[in-house]
C-alpha cells in the first residue's frame, strides 16, 4: 500500500526527542569556542542509516517509506518519521548533521566533528541479533547472510579506524585535543533483553542466561567499551538507560488477547530496571577509577513509561500503540511492507508515542519464524568443585575475611564490572569450558538470585582443600561442597522428576581443581611443613578426602569427570617473596609432584573400581611451568612476577589493598603477566588452559579431552 500524506500521526514525537536532547546536550559544555565533536554509539535509537551499507536484511533496514516522511521527505535509513536523538543534539550543539560512518564517501569529512557508528538491532553482546536467530531469519528470508548489525565491539573498533585518520590527517595535538573534548553518546542493552523473548514469541525469558548473568554481560561489555575510549582519551560520557521494554507494542502483542486486557510483559520491564540499577551502579564506579570521567545518564525509562501512560499530558493522543505496523497496538514489524509482512497500516491523524519503531517489533512472532526449546534440553550440564582456581565468587556469601574474597577491584578488571568474586582479572577456566560447551556461564551456588541450575552450578570456594582443616572456618571445604551438590540433586528430583533428575546428573560433567590449598595452609616458611605426617602420609589424606567426594558423586549418578594436576606451587609468586633467598621452595614442589603422581593412580584404580567411570586428567602443572619459564612463547612478557601484589613478584598477597596492606602494585597491562595476583594466573592464561583441557591431545589430557564428554 501507498503511505497516506500528509504525515500527522507521529509528528509529536518531536517534543519528545526535544526533551531528551534538552537533558543532555548540557554535558557538551566546553571552555572552547568551538562546540566539541561528538560520536555516537548503540542501535536503532541513533542509527542514522548505517545499516544502508551492509549485507543485511529488511528487517534491520528502515531506508524505504514511510520512514523519513515528517522531516526528510525521504527514507534516510533512519527508524523514524524524521530525525533522532542524535540529530537534535547536534543542531543544540550548532554542529551540522553527521553521516553515518559506513558511509565513508560522506563521514570520513565530517571526522573532525564526530562519526556516528549506531546499528539497528546492536547489542552489547557480539551475538545479540546474529547467530542461531540470525540463521532462522536468514532462512525466513531466503538470504545467505552471516551477520546482522554492527555490534558495540565492532562500533569501537570502527572509532578506533577514526581516531588513526585523525591523527594522519591533522596530527597527534590536533588529534588529542578533539578526543579528550568530544562527547560519547550511548544507546544499548535493549536488543540484548528483548532477543530472548522474540525468538520464542514467549511472555518467559527464554535466555539460557538468568537475568542477572546477561545483565553482568551487557554491562561488562559495555564498561570494556567505554575503558577503551576513555584509554584513546574520552573523558565525556552521555548514556541513555533503558525504556519499560514489557511495555513496547511489539512485545505487548506476545501476550494472549483472550486473557490479558492489554497490559506489559512485567518480567521484561524487570530486566531493564535490573540493568538500569547496575548500570548507575557500573558509571559510579567508573566515575572514581578513569582519570578524568565524567557521565550523564538520562533516566529514559520513567519518561517514557510517563508518556506511556499519560499521554495527554505530553500532547499525544495515543501512548500504548505504534502508529505504523499491524495487529494489536500495530505491534508487528510491517511498516513499510519491506519485511515478511507486507500489510501495514499507518493511522491518520492519530498521534502516537511510541518509540521510532524499533527493531525489537514482534515479527517473529506473527511469521512462525520461532526457535524450538529442544535445545535448551539438549546439553551437558556441568558442576564445578574446587578452589580459587574455580570460584566463581562463592565466597561473596560467606562469613569470610577479604583474604578468602575478590568481589572488589582491581579484580576483574580486563571482563567484569563490577568484579565477581573470580580471583582473576576476567574469567576462569571453567568459565571457558562453559562457552565451548555452550552453556551460559555457570552460576555459584551460593549466589541467592540463582535457584534452578539446570546449565550446572560451581561450588568451588577461594582457600578450600580436601581437607576439612585446610582454611577451616573461612572457606566451603570440599566435603561441604558435596553436601551442597547431594542438596542440588534432591532439588533436581523434586522438581524434574526422577528420570529427568537422573539423566542430568549422569550426563553431566564434573569438573574438580583441587589440592593446592591442603599443601599451602600449612606453610609458615618452615622446611618441614607438614609436620607430624610424612609427605607420603599427608599426600594421603588428601586424596582420601577427594576420592571419596568422586565416590559420592557417583553414587547419585556422576559418570564423567575432569582434574587438573596441582601447579608447580614451590615457585608461586607469594612462596617466593615468603622465603630469605626468594627461591622456590623445594618441599612443596616434591609434594605437589607426589601429589599429581598419586591421583593418576587413584584414578586409574576409580575407572576399574567404579562402574562407567570416565576421567580427563589436565597437566595443568607442565601448562603453568612452560608458561612461567617461558612467557614469550604463550604470549606473555613477564612469567614468574604477579600483575597486581607488591614486594619480590608482587609476590606479597595486597592485590586490591584490602588484606592488611593498603599499598599495591598494578601493572598496565594485565595480559602481559602470566599471574594475576600473587597465587593465580590471568584471564589469557585461563583462556589457554581451557582450549587444552577442550581439545588437546594424550600429551596434555588424558585419557579423554573434555570435548569427548560434552560431545559423546
Amino acid at each position: 500500500m501507498e503511505p497516506p500524506s500528509p504525515w500527522p500521526c507521529c509528528y509529536s514525537f518531536f517534543f519528545f526527542f526535544f526533551f531528551i536532547s534538552i537533558s543532555i546536550i548540557s554535558l557538551s559544555t566546553s571552555t572552547s569556542t568551538s562546540a566539541p565533536a561528538l560520536f555516537v554509539f548503540g542501535d536503532s535509537f541513533f542509527d542514522p542509516g548505517n545499516n544502508n551499507y551492509i549485507n543485511t536484511t529488511t528487517l534491520d533496514q528502515s531506508n524505504f517509506p514511510p520512514y523519513g516522511q515528517t522531516y526528510f521527505h525521504f527514507p534516510t535509513g533512519r527508524f523514524s518519521d524524521g530525525r533522532i536523538l542524535p540529530d537534535f543534539i547536534l543542531e543544540y550543539a550548532n554542529l551540522p548533521l553527521i553521516p553515518p560512518y559506513m558511509d565513508q564517501s560522506a563521514s570520513r569529512r565530517y571526522y573532525k566533528i564526530g562519526a556516528n557508528f549506531a546499528s539497528a538491532g546492536a547489542g552489547a553482546l557480539i551475538g545479540t541479533f546474529q547467530g542461531s536467530l540470525t540463521q532462522a531469519l536468514c532462512q525466513l528470508l531466503s538470504q545467505n547472510l552471516t551477520a546482522l548489525v554492527i555490534s558495540l565491539q565492532t562500533q569501537i573498533r570502527y572509532h578506533k579506524r577514526v581516531e588513526n585518520r585523525l591523527r594522519k590527517m591533522y596530527g597527534n595535538a590536533v588529534a588529542d585535543n578533539t578526543l579528550s573534548k568530544a562527547v560519547y553518546l550511548f544507546s544499548i542493552g535493549t536488543n540484548d533483553y528483548l532477543s530472548p523473548y522474540l525468538i520464542t514469541n514467549s511472555t518467559r525469558f527464554n535466555s539460557s542466561y538468568s537475568d542477572s548473568q546477561l545483565i553482568e554481560l551487557v554491562i561488562g561489555n559495555l564498561t570494556t567499551a567505554i575503558k577503551e575510549l576513555h584509554k584513546r582519551g574520552g573523558r565525556k560520557f552521555g548514556f541513555l538507560n533503558l525504556g519499560p521494554l514489557g511495555c513496547l507494542p511489539g512485545i505487548r502483542i506476545i501476550l494472549n488477547p483472550s486473557t490479558d486486557s492489554g497490559g506489559c510483559i512485567e518480567a521484561a520491564s524487570l530486566v531493564a530496571k535490573l540493568h538500569n540499577k547496575a548500570l548507575t551502579n557500573s558509571l559510579k564506579r567508573l566515575a572514581k577509577q578513569l582519570h578524568g570521567f565524567k557521565y550523564m545518564l538520562y533516566d529514559f525509562n520513567s519518561n517514557l513509561e510517563h508518556r506511556i501512560k499519560h499521554p495527554s499530558k505530553y500532547g499525544y493522543k495515543e501512548g500504548k500503540t505504534a502508529c505504523c505496523g499491524t495487529g494489536r497496538f500495530r505491534g508487528t514489524f510491517s511498516c513499510g511492507g519491506k519485511r515478511p509482512v507486507k500489510e501495514y497500516q499507518v493511522l491518520v491523524p492519530m498521534a502516537v508515542a511510541s518509540i521510532p519503531l524499533l527493531l525489537v517489533s514482534c515479527l517473529l512472532s506473527v511469521t512462525g519464524c520461532l526457535t524450538s526449546q529442544e535445545h535448551f534440553n539438549k546439553h551437558v550440564a556441568l558442576f564445578v568443585f574446587g578452589d580459587s582456581l574455580f570460584d566463581p565468587g562463592n565466597n561473596n556469601y560467606i562469613n569470610t575475611s577479604t583474604e578468602f574474597q575478590a568481589n572488589f577491584w582491581p579484580y576483574g578488571i580486563s571482563y567484569f564490572d563490577p568484579p565477581t568474586g573470580r580471583f582473576s582479572d576476567g574469567r576462569l577456566i571453567p568459565d571457558f569450558i562453559a562457552e565451548y560447551a555452550k552453556l551460559p556461564l555457570i552460576p555459584a551456588y551460593l549466589d541467592p538470585r540463582h535457584n534452578e541450575f539446570v546449565y550446572g552450578a560451581n561450588f568451588a570456594s577461594g582457600g578450600a582443600g580436601a581437607l576439612v582443616e585446610s582454611h577451616a572456618g573461612f572457606v566451603v571445604d570440599l566435603k561441604t561442597q558435596l553436601e551442597y551438590f547431594r542438596d542440588l540433586e534432591k532439588h533436581f528430583r523434586e522438581n524434574l522428576g526422577d528420570a529427568k533428575a537422573e539423566k542430568l546428573v549422569s550426563d553431566a560433567v564434573y569438573l574438580f581443581s583441587c589440592g593446592g590449598n591442603d599443601y599451602l595452609s600449612p606453610v609458615g616458611n618452615n622446611e618441614s611443613i607438614l609436620y607430624p605426617y610424612t609427605h607420603e602420609e599427608y599426600v594421603g589424606m588428601v586424596i582420601g578426602n577427594l576420592t571419596n567426594v568422586i565416590k559420592g558423586i557417583h553414587g547419585k549418578g556422576g559418570r564423567k569427570f575432569g582434574i587438573v594436576t596441582i601447579p608447580p606451587l614451590g615457585c608461586w609468586p607469594s612462596i617466593r617473596a615468603g622465603r630469605a633467598d626468594n627461591s622456590c621452595s623445594q618441599e612443596i614442589e616434591m609434594i605437589a609432584s607426589l601429589h599429581n603422581e598419586e591421583v593418576s593412580k587413584e584414578f586409574k584404580e576409580l575407572e576399574k573400581q567404579l562402574e562407567g567411570f570416565v576421567y580427563s586428567r589436565f597437566d595443568l602443572s607442565t601448562a603453568i611451568s612452560n608458561r612461567m619459564n617461558n612467557p614469550s612463547i604463550y604470549g606473555f612478557k613477564v612469567g614468574d612476577s604477579a600483575c597486581c601484589g607488591s614486594g619480590p613478584f608482587g609476590g606479597i598477597y595486597s592485590c586490591g589493598g584490602k588484606r592488611g596492606l593498603p599499598e599495591f602494585d598494578l601493572c598496565e597491562n594485565a595480559s602481559d603477566h602470566f599471574f594475576f595476583d600473587s597465587n593465580r594466573p590471568n584471564e589469557v592464561a585461563s583462556r589457554q588452559f581451557a582450549e587444552l583441557w577442550w581439545k588437546g591431545d594424550l600429551e596434555v589430557t588424558s585419557p579423554y579431552n573434555l570435548k569427548h564428554f560434552f560431545q559423546a
